[in-house]
This record gives C-alpha cells, structure tokens and sequence, in this order.
C-alpha cells in the first residue's frame, strides 16, 4: 500500500522545465532600440516532449517584412528564398536557432506564433 501511495506522490510532482534562453535583458533593450521599442518585441518559449523550453526573442513582423513576404509570394517559380524562411529571418532575433532548425515541432510551433502576432491589432470599418 505505501508503494502505491508513494508513486502517487511522485506522479504528482511537476518537474519544471530546462529553460534555454541564450539571450541577456542587455540584448532585449539592443533590440528594442533598433526595432522601435519593446512594444514590437515578443518572447515565445516553446516546451518540447522532453521538458526543454526554448525562449525565442522574436520583433512582430514589419510593414518591410510583410512586403517582402507579398513580393516573394507573387514570384510564383522565380522564389530564392520561401515565404517561412523571410519570415523567420525577418522577425527571430535571439534563441537557440539550431533547435528550431533540426527539431520541426519546435520550428512549426515558432512559426504558428510568429504568425499570430500579425493579427494582435484590431480595426474597424464604420459607415460615414
């Protein structure tokens, strides 16, 4: 019966992640003076199955980046560079690149918040 109870408890106990976040407050602020401040600057940490965490500072992709993302995609054949990739190299600005580069759940989950943060603003339309 102790036995039980005993792997009850540990199964209970939450071992918290490895944190990996190759990157200082000192290049947070770098970036943010170079990208119009803090506002435009994100981190998304990403958990992966063995309990690592990868913290991504990422910028919220610019009207540049979105033009060229647009430019890429009308080129249709001619493309040098995908779509992704732009986007990745436009806005990832510090974090473990070799993780996200080798594991593609890191990199897709990457991706898919680095898309949302296109849409974090809201507008509406109102008759005159």
């Amino acid at each position: 019966m102790d036995d039980i109870e005993n792997m009850e408890v540990q199964a209970e106990q939450v071992i918290p992640p490895t944190v990996i976040r190759p990157y200082s407050d000192t290049e947070i602020e770098a970036h943010a003076a170079k990208c119009g401040g803090k506002r435009n600057l994100r981190e998304i940490p990403i958990t992966t199955d063995n309990n690592e965490q990868f913290v991504y500072l990422v910028k919220k992709p610019t009207r540049n980046v979105m033009q060229a993302l647009a430019e890429e995609e009308n080129k249709g054949e001619k493309k040098n560079v995908t779509t992704i990739q732009k986007l990745m190299l436009g806005c990832v600005l510090e974090g473990d690149k070799d993780a996200y580069e080798y594991d593609g759940a890191i990199y897709s989950q990457l991706l898919k918040s680095i898309g949302s943060l296109v849409k974090t603003a809201q507008s509406d339309i109102k008759k005159i």
